[in-house]
């Protein structure tokens, strides 16, 4: 208890190390906050983030972040393409009797596969109020399955959602409601 931070003086080192590394976090918070309002003033005149942020549950900030870290939509050839450039393309291992099962390669762009699997949580959680395609097999997959597996269930959701990104993107229209509503 004597070594502890709120026991320690102020002038000992873990005091000043604390105070240290809380600023630091601090500093790298604006610095954060800053780059988005700097992305946002670029991307002012891309159609691809009115486009994204007609999705629901995809904001200002996750839209810049995907755009960045995807680039342009365009020059992948299928969302496949895209799959595969972010990781999440599935990989089989087989030998002779054996058949593992299948997982994603994770070769892609690390970030990407983050901020699409940050936009699967918030596309279902926005589900409560604008339900999508996504976010009901999201929710059908979810029930169905007998093991607790959410991550491999985002994943597949990712995989839905990069493809009607491509389609929104290459028809340069906004998510449409009625289009892609599910099914009662």
């Amino acid at each position: 208890a004597q070594l502890s931070a709120p026991a320690a003086v102020e002038t000992d080192y873990i005091v000043k190390a604390t105070t240290f590394q809380a600023q630091e976090v601090a500093r790298l918070d604006q610095l954060k906050a800053a780059t988005i309002v700097e992305m946002a003033v670029v991307a002012k005149g891309l159609s691809e983030v009115q486009i994204l942020m007609s999705i629901p549950g995809i904001g200002e900030k996750t839209a810049l972040c995907l755009l960045a870290e995807l680039g342009d939509v365009r020059r992948f050839h299928s969302a496949n393409a895209i799959n595969a450039y972010v990781g999440i393309d599935l990989i089989q291992y087989q030998s002779e009797n054996y058949n593992a099962e299948q997982h994603i390669r994770k070769r892609g762009n690390a970030y990407a596969r983050k901020i699409m699997y940050r936009a699967i949580i918030n596309i279902v959680s926005a589900a409560r109020y604008r339900p999508t395609r996504i976010s009901a097999a999201y929710k059908r997959k979810k029930q169905s399955s007998q093991f607790n597996r959410t991550k491999k269930i985002a994943v597949a959701a990712m995989s839905q959602l990069n493809r009607l990104i491509r389609h929104l993107i290459l028809n340069n229209e906004p998510y449409d409601k009625t289009a892609f509503c599910p099914e009662p």
